[in-house]
């Protein structure tokens, strides 16, 4: 889902959301995947690699997909590093976070990852993947887990509507995950970012209903804060 809900609406439309609910109830389940590891994917790759060995010791790492590549890491912590890439997958984060050093010298690792996981696997495998790479990071590094955010119903084909009830189920799966690790906060800036209806508001989104808008992000840029100095704070 998510940025598969994605890069821009027209891929969105084409093939993104429609597997947030089962195969059966969607009419691209049987559509031919995209390529997962990208070469957008690979070209950012490329591009941290080369800033990972200037990376401050104390910095916050934020890794995952176009929501963090569109945001503003700095008003969240300085100093930060943006590894976002969009349309990126838990499981293309568990292929380049073993090639980041700066992960063991970071003072936390924030993830923001899993939208566009929910077009491509179940629940159980993605957290399956969450599992694994909170084992990839060091014990002594805290982390923050970002609850997938609600997307607007109304911009998406009538075949993805319920989208919102999967991601909140699955929020649910992330956030007991989280709480059985003790160096773990979960956040969840979805009760802040939606309507009366549950939709991504659409004032705070850019208009793909899946992406937050600078006032969204505004929003979301609070309680990121906040989880960052809790999480600093479990390892002190």
């Amino acid at each position: 889902m998510g940025e598969a809900f994605f890069e821009d609406r027209r891929t969105l439309m084409l093939g993104g959301l429609a597997s947030l609910l089962p195969a059966s109830s969607s009419c691209f389940g049987g559509a031919t995947q995209r390529p997962e590891l990208t070469e957008h994917y690979h070209r950012m790759l490329r591009y941290h690699l080369r800033m990972d060995g200037n990376v401050p010791d104390g910095s916050v790492l934020f890794i995952g997909d176009s929501l963090v590549q569109g945001l503003c890491c700095d008003a969240v912590a300085c100093p930060s590093v943006n590894y976002g890439i969009g349309s990126d997958t838990t499981v293309g984060v568990l292929e380049r976070l073993p090639k980041y050093r700066s992960v063991s010298r970071a003072s936390a690792v924030v993830l923001v990852i899993g939208s566009n996981d929910l077009d491509r696997r179940g629940d159980d495998e993605i957290i399956e993947n969450y599992r694994r790479i909170l084992a990839a990071i060091p014990r002594s590094v805290p982390v923050a887990c970002n609850a997938i955010l609600p997307v607007n119903e109304r911009l998406l084909p009538a075949s993805d509507r319920g989208a919102n009830a999967r991601i909140q189920g699955f929020n649910a799966r992330l956030q007991a995950l989280c709480e059985g690790d003790s160096r773990c906060v979960f956040l969840d800036a979805g009760p802040r970012l939606v309507d009366s209806e549950g939709n991504l508001s659409t004032p705070l989104q850019d208009g793909d209903g899946v992406h937050p808008n600078s006032d969204g992000n505004r929003i979301w840029i609070e309680e990121l804060r906040a989880a960052v100095r809790t999480a600093q704070s479990l390892c002190l």
